[in-house]
């Protein structure tokens, strides 16, 4: 099984989850899809979640953020240009060897970093968090996809996340600036290109051919943009 990869050149939120939707439809047997994103100034929300309990929707809004939905559960998560995404597409046969927390921790020790899963997959270095992840499926293709808090803006994020205060009470933490951290703390010399180009290089991954349809595409990102699936998750 081959690792193919590809890196979105946009940081809008529903261009980058239609392209997602592109590539889950064009999954093959023989092949691991590594999609490498980023999105600007972006909230996104698990399937689930009510948008007003997760975050300052409308201050964010006013402000010239964007708030997105995604199609796998989990918590509420800040985008901004110091945070890299991934998405990790295969059959689901093939889920153990594609498991993204192999290939991150496997990637990060050519920095020097040494991470580790905790009970719920989330992944850590120095006790603190640096990266989540979520996963769907339709039975045959499964996607896992996550971020990796490289340089982002935590005091941001921290601001705009309004999380449950009995999740924290139950991790034993004061907030979110807590128990997360970004990995340029850790190693300077880690930034979104050389992480990228460290993970294609980790997995021995070539360069994706593939041609989207482009009109497919606009469908998708008007969907993922819309206010009903944003802010009534209804389709």
């Amino acid at each position: 099984m081959k690792y193919k990869y590809i890196i979105s050149d946009s940081v809008d939120p529903y261009e980058n989850l239609a392209l997602e939707q592109s590539l889950f439809r064009a999954v093959c047997e023989d092949s691991i899809i590594l999609y490498l994103w980023q999105n600007d100034n972006t909230i996104v929300i698990g399937r689930n979640q009510a948008v007003s309990v997760e975050c300052r929707a409308a201050e964010f809004r006013a402000k010239g953020g964007r708030i997105a939905r995604r199609r796998s559960g989990g918590g509420a998560v800040y985008h901004d240009l110091g945070n890299l995404n991934f998405s990790i597409l295969c059959k689901t046969g093939a889920a153990k060897q594609a498991d993204y927390r192999f290939l991150l921790v496997d990637t990060l020790r050519d920095f020097g970093v040494r991470a580790e899963a905790n009970e719920r997959n989330d992944l850590l270095a120095d006790g603190r968090k640096f990266s989540g992840s979520a996963v769907y499926d339709d039975g045959a293709v499964l996607c896992q996809h996550g971020t990796i808090l490289i340089g982002a803006d935590i005091a941001k994020m921290t601001y705009y996340l309004t999380p449950d205060r009995s999740k924290l009470d139950r991790n034993h933490v004061d907030s979110v600036a807590s128990r997360v951290t970004n990995l340029s703390v850790l190693s300077p010399e880690i930034t979104v290109k050389k992480l990228q180009e460290a993970l294609i290089r980790t997995a021995k991954a070539a360069p994706l051919l593939y041609c989207p349809d482009a009109d497919e595409l606009r469908r998708q990102a008007e969907f993922f943009g819309s206010d009903r699936w944003i802010f009534e998750g209804k389709e």
